[in-house]
């Protein structure tokens, strides 16, 4: 199969409302968008880079790369454009995402198959509310949609991140496991404080409260921790797994499919954390459709836990021709459905476009 199209696209979507994290703010998506054509069909990836704290390419970065290899693989076989991509994905995980899983979905990986038939992947509802009144309305919408994990987003102000998390406790009465990310915004007696203020009852994990590199902070927070901990913003590779093995400073470790480069290596990554005896996460809060639906196809298929693949529910619109379903705190998957663009949304929301071929 030679590919004899390229396209691609930068697109930036605005979001419903502001994505607040304890490094960034996100107000839309910057996303760049892979369509490669062979034998009339169609492989779609998405990259959306650009937020502090969760990678160390830029969106700009990620667009240039697009730029110079695009053109490049016309004319190459599947296994020859893999290879040549391939070949940045060490230095340029994010940016070369997008290539390779639109490969691996012209060559029907199996990491990117369909189900077949329909299924489903468990997704946490994210608390966006504040005040009492409105975190108690909110998780008793969550709980009503079906939703069984919720997460809290901490790392801003310790004393009332603690009085936010014992409201929600509260509010949900043992009927949701809460996931607690600190998104690396605490320092150590930051965090050590918030651990010894939270019951741990229905506390799933509490996740990545330190810099990425900050392995002592995290090693001596797990000496003293009655909550589980677990990683994010560290976890790159199994380089980094192995590390937080080696120190038994967390029980949960999270994937990030743009961090990893493919599908296939993100599987082979799940995999071989589980061999470690870690419970795996998996799932992009700030990332779009395409991204999303390929980490589900692969959460479904490998089996972990609750996914994190949220982030399309915080777009404006989609830009997908049918866009995912949710049902039941649920993202469906029907071995019917096929990733399309929307040519229109496409073209309303995008600030450059190349083809090739």
């Amino acid at each position: 199969m030679i590919i004899e199209k390229v396209s691609l696209f930068r697109l930036k979507v605005p979001l419903k409302r502001p994505y607040k994290i304890a490094t960034a703010q996100i107000k839309e998506y910057d996303f760049t968008l892979v369509v490669l054509q062979a034998d009339d069909r169609e492989g779609i990836g998405e990259a959306m880079a650009d937020i502090k704290g969760y990678f160390w390419e830029t969106a700009e970065e990620v667009w240039q790369f697009a730029r110079e290899k695009g053109e490049k693989l016309l004319g190459l076989d599947l296994i020859q454009a893999h290879e040549y991509i391939c070949g940045f994905k060490k230095d340029q995980p994010c940016a070369t995402t997008p290539f390779l899983t639109s490969i691996e979905m012209l060559s029907e990986s199996p990491a990117l198959m369909s189900p077949s038939k329909t299924d489903s992947v468990s997704i946490v509802g994210i608390l966006q509310a504040t005040s009492p009144e409105e975190i108690e309305k909110e998780l008793k919408e969550f709980i009503s949609s079906g939703y069984t994990t919720i997460k809290v987003k901490v790392g801003f102000d310790v004393n009332r991140d603690i009085t936010r998390v014992r409201i929600a406790q509260n509010a949900l009465q043992h009927k949701a496991l809460i996931r607690v990310d600190a998104n690396q915004g605490y320092t150590l007696s930051q965090a050590k404080k918030f651990v010894k203020n939270i019951d741990p009852q229905n506390i799933e994990f509490f996740e990545q409260p330190f810099k990425e590199n900050e392995w002592e902070a995290m090693v001596e927070l797990s000496k003293i921790s009655p909550l589980p901990l677990g990683l994010d913003e560290s976890i790159y590779g199994m380089k980094s797994v192995e590390k937080a093995y080696r120190l038994e400073c967390a029980r949960f470790v999270k994937f990030k499919m743009m961090k990893i480069g493919s599908a296939e290596a993100l599987a082979e990554h799940i995999e071989k954390s589980k061999n470690y005896g870690f419970e795996v996460i998996l799932g992009n809060g700030a990332a779009g459709e395409i991204s999303c639906y390929h980490e589900a196809l692969i959460s479904n298929r490998m089996i972990t836990r609750t996914g994190e693949m949220n982030g399309f529910l915080k777009q404006k619109e989609s830009i997908l021709a049918e866009g995912l379903k949710m049902e039941g705190g649920k993202l469906i998957l029907d071995p019917n459905f096929a990733l399309k663009l929307d040519p229109q949304k496409v073209e309303k929301y995008a600030v450059d476009h190349l083809s090739f071929g």
